[in-house]
């Protein structure tokens, strides 16, 4: 790490408004909603598995994080499926879930003042690469004249505003493995601002797709680990080989405090600071100095009025990777110091694999769930933890501790670095 970094425990100042978590939706590998995704996490079970949505034969890594379980009909119109990608669908149920968690009924509210903030890393990709073979197949008689508006990057968002009669700014983002967690960061920012008093925000991914799946296989970077698929994805572990590519969509309902006490719903927890940096320093690796994640830690504390010695669990990124890890461990080190060994880290990735654009989302409910349960999810496939690492890991199986502040940082492709504070809703 570089040598000139030092502890931080600056901070700044709070803005008055606060900014309140109401509502929750997800579709995972482990199922529909919030109950299962979280029941899956604390019992330490692997929603990896075989590869089946295409034929994996030709490919090194042959193991994915599959949603098998989604009729998108259950969760939108027949018109609203035509012609959708799975990336949208993913994100509309999501969205409707957590719309219903919130009890919040946008026709019944200003909807000039809601906006839809979805982050996605590759969107709506597959539905572009299947749309392409058919033309290469059929000709042009079969491409949908639709085409363009189904597949362009602002899609997901355009569709949850139109499905949900939000009228506010409709704002898709895309920064790769950052992308849910600047969406949160960019509805957070609006929200305390007062531009706006409610968000719809979150994060979906529909990765698994031949070409892209090829190019993740060619660079070596996803596991290998095929023949029992759910000890693949091991973060931390000392014999890491790479990451699980997954799909999922994240999706949170963000309300100011004064507007949601109005309505007197539930207040599931405070996203209380956030910050985000990059390394400009390649198109994929992390800066090895870490220097860019670490001011982007500390200016996400400064922003929510918090020191590094009030954060109480960290939720990490943590992919697998044999690179990566390793950078990230050391990030946490230098922001916390010594008070490292005494934070417990986990690495929700180690279950279900890695959602690229969705993964900051899936944290924030996993940070939120924690906030409110007082319980912490393991980090399985840890028979052989990287003790060089030197974290203070929560290991195969969850530990009930009571704590109040959670870091959710993520580092993503182009040296992008972003981190989420939650706290209690009090």
């Amino acid at each position: 790490m570089g040598g000139g970094l030092k502890q931080d425990a600056t901070v700044g100042t709070r803005p008055a408004r606060r900014v309140m978590v109401t509502g929750m939706g997800c579709i995972t590998p482990y199922g529909i909603g919030v109950t299962p995704f979280w029941e899956g996490l604390v019992s330490g079970r692997s929603a990896i598995s075989a590869l089946t949505v295409f034929d994996p034969a030709p490919y090194s890594s042959r193991i994915a994080g599959e949603i098998r379980d989604f009729a998108p009909r259950d969760h939108m119109t027949a018109r609203e499926v035509n012609g959708s990608s799975r990336a949208v669908q993913f994100a509309l149920a999501a969205a409707r879930l957590a719309v219903v968690d919130a009890g919040l009924s946008t026709p019944r509210v200003d909807a000039t003042r809601i906006g839809v903030f979805i982050g996605s890393s590759v969107g709506t990709f597959e539905y572009a690469a299947e749309n392409h073979a058919v033309f290469l197949e059929k000709g042009i008689r079969r491409v949908h004249p639709l085409f363009p508006a189904q597949s362009y990057g602002g899609v997901v968002a355009t569709q949850l505003a139109i499905a949900l009669e939000i009228r506010g700014p409709a704002i898709a983002v895309s920064t790769a493995c950052n992308s849910a967690t600047d969406a949160i960061g960019l509805a957070w920012m609006y929200i305390r601002s007062g531009v706006i008093d409610r968000a719809i925000v979150g994060g979906t991914e529909a990765p698994l797709t031949p070409l892209l799946f090829a190019s993740f296989d060619r660079l070596g970077v996803m596991s290998r680990d095929n023949e029992v698929p759910a000890r693949a994805s091991r973060p931390f572990a000392k014999d890491r080989d790479g990451f699980v590519l997954s799909e999922g969509s994240a999706v949170c309902v963000l309300e100011a405090e004064d507007v949601a006490r109005e309505r007197n719903v539930p207040l599931l927890a405070e996203v209380a600071g956030y910050a985000a940096t990059s390394d400009a320093f390649h198109p994929f690796s992390p800066h090895p100095s870490g220097d860019d994640a670490v001011r982007a830690v500390r200016d996400a504390l400064k922003s929510a009025d918090l020191r590094v010695s009030d954060v109480s669990y960290v939720n990490a990124h943590a992919i697998g990777s044999r690179t990566n890890d390793p950078i990230e461990a050391e990030i946490l080190k230098v922001v916390f110091g010594e008070g490292i060994q005494r934070i417990p880290v986990s690495a929700i990735k180690s279950m279900i694999g890695h959602t690229m654009g969705a993964a900051g989302a899936l944290q924030l409910i996993s940070c939120v769930q924690s906030l409110r349960t007082s319980t912490l999810p393991p980090t399985i496939n840890l028979n052989e933890a990287d003790r060089e690492l030197g974290l203070d890991l929560v290991t195969q199986t969850a530990n009930q501790r009571i704590h109040g502040v959670v870091l959710s940082p993520t580092f993503g492709f182009g040296s992008r670095n972003g981190a989420v504070i939650a706290t209690h809703a009090n």
